[in-house]
């Protein structure tokens, strides 16, 4: 009987360690120079870059796990990277603290409509990325986010965002047109310092951006306000911003810049189509008050 007891004990112990072990190996491993975590929702996080390619693509999925988030320091200091894609990553959704400080060879990021989170400086010190697109989804950009993207000329920030915290975008110092939408509500007092002496804020007339930049009028903050609908940004909201978007549908034109298409998609659905066009009509007619 003691040998059995003794048997079936060693057995057990065998077991706990064969089950940490192939936990420990299903949870952290390297693949095409990614080290990945695999967290307790089965999902994929990237830890750590430790390929030698310039050029990164951020996968849908690692190892069968769908990639959910990058994390902290992920890409810290990588000077050799020059371009980071997220196209293929559909289920982003968390670009970590520091994650991409530090890598001056990057020039463009366009941020997915998944990732609904920006960490603390995860882009501070990319000073020579010009060109910033936030996905939709975006609902938090941390503070220093940005800080020191020297380069940076212009960037609209997504409707549902409600705070641009501590030196979000300060040392900025080529940004020249900022769009701030109705849900902001809180806009730290450093957080748009040492941009260019031309910075517009591009916002509606009630917002608190409009607010804030008059509160703060000085060369670098200047309110230029527009209402919904006003696809063609000439101040007033009439069928010539419907005529706009239907010439921009059949592609005989592009909005005439990059801020309207934010004020041309009135039903905030994320295109600029038909139904936008209709609305306006509709209001132009009396038959909606608003959008």
């Amino acid at each position: 009987m003691k040998h059995i007891l003794k048997f079936l004990s060693v057995m057990l112990a065998l077991l706990v360690i064969c089950s940490v072990t192939v936990y420990a190996a299903d949870s952290y491993f390297t693949v095409d120079g990614f080290m990945v975590y695999i967290n307790s929702n089965g999902e994929a996080v990237i830890s750590e870059y430790k390929g030698n390619s310039k050029n990164v693509v951020i996968p849908l999925a690692l190892m069968g796990a769908k990639v959910t988030a990058i994390d902290d320091y992920a890409f810290f200091n990588n000077t050799d990277l020059k371009s980071v894609s997220f196209e293929e990553a559909e289920f982003l959704n968390y670009i970590g603290t520091d994650a991409f400080y530090g890598c001056t060879g990057l020039q463009v990021i366009n941020i997915p409509s998944s990732v609904k989170e920006i960490g603390f400086a995860a882009f501070q010190n990319c000073t020579n990325l010009k060109n910033v697109t936030l996905g939709n989804g975006i609902c938090s950009i941390g503070n220093q986010a940005f800080y020191n993207c020297s380069s940076v000329e212009k960037i609209v920030i997504p409707e549902g965002v409600e705070s641009l915290g501590d030196w979000c975008f300060s040392g900025c110092t080529s940004l020249k047109d900022i769009g701030i939408p109705d849900s902001v509500t809180s806009i730290s007092d450093n957080a748009l310092m040492n941009v260019s002496k031309d910075l517009v804020i591009y916002c509606s007339e009630n917002s608190y951006a409009a607010e804030f930049a008059r509160e703060n009028s000085t060369e670098s903050k200047v309110p230029k306000v527009y209402e919904l609908g006003d696809a063609n940004l000439d101040g007033k909201v009439n069928i010539r911003d419907a005529t706009t978007i239907q010439i921009v549908k059949v592609g005989k034109m592009t909005i005439p810049t990059y801020r309207g298409d934010n004020y041309a998609d009135v039903n905030r659905d994320g295109q600029i189509n038909i139904c936008d066009a209709t609305l306006i009509q509709m209001k132009i007619a009396g038959i909606i008050n608003d959008f």
